[in-house]
């Protein structure tokens, strides 16, 4: 079965979750003596600290696709790289050929400029083995094997630049996804921590019971939970 996407199990954007752990902390912190007669040690409360230092230092969205960015540009760099060289070789042939020609349109280079990523790659594949096998037919218009081992060569350079690009665009979704699971987990964290004291000041203290009140979406005015009858 296809593992489904990591969707928020929280309210609000990843910062405000981030300042609600950090509101919340304080409670805890200002509670400690109470929270460790129900079993919350200091370390348990550390820990949460510093997981919550730990999200924010988690790469963002924008971050992770500047990666992405960078190597579909090199990509279509490349791209502009090979069809230059290309340009250069169907010139030297048009020397000899109409370009609207059986021997010029052999080299399969019509359309190529249009052409999707994978169909530029291996036209350029064929274009480049079908020269090889005719330079000796262009040398006197200065089409050399060399020139075609260059344009090879750009175009395999072409071929590892795509492959980066794909695996950025993949990097970053897995990324974003390991990170939205490790936001879930801390916020399962949080609501554990905030059920135990709400448990414990529910008979006691409303205003501490409030505060360990968990809204996933606080509306401005709303009037707090009450704590849960006896």
């Amino acid at each position: 079965m296809m593992k489904q996407a990591v969707t928020a199990n929280y309210g609000g954007s990843q910062g405000d979750f981030v300042l609600l752990c950090e509101r919340k902390a304080a409670f805890m912190r200002r509670d400690a003596a109470a929270l460790a007669t129900r079993g919350v040690s200091a370390a348990r409360l550390t820990a949460f600290d510093a997981a919550t230092a730990a999200l924010s230092d988690l790469l963002s969205d924008t971050q992770l696709d500047a990666k992405k960015q960078a190597d579909t540009q090199a990509a279509q760099a490349q791209r502009q790289v090979v069809e230059g060289q290309m340009a250069t070789v169907m010139s030297q042939v048009r020397i000899q050929h109409d370009e609207r020609g059986p021997a010029y349109k052999a080299f399969g280079s019509n359309g190529l400029y249009n052409a999707s990523e994978g169909d530029f790659y291996l036209g350029i594949r064929r274009l480049v083995r079908y020269a090889r096998l005719h330079v000796a037919e262009y040398a006197a218009q200065g089409l050399t094997p060399a020139q075609l081992d260059a344009l090879d060569a750009a175009n395999e350079q072409y071929l590892e630049d795509l492959t980066a690009q794909h695996l950025a665009e993949s990097a970053r979704a897995t990324a974003t996804q390991t990170r939205q699971a490790a936001y879930n987990a801390h916020y399962a964290e949080l609501a554990a921590l905030c059920d135990i004291g709400k448990g414990l000041f529910a008979q006691t203290d409303k205003s501490k019971y409030d505060d360990y009140v968990l809204d996933p979406a606080p509306q401005a005015g709303s009037a707090r939970s009450a704590p849960a009858a006896a």
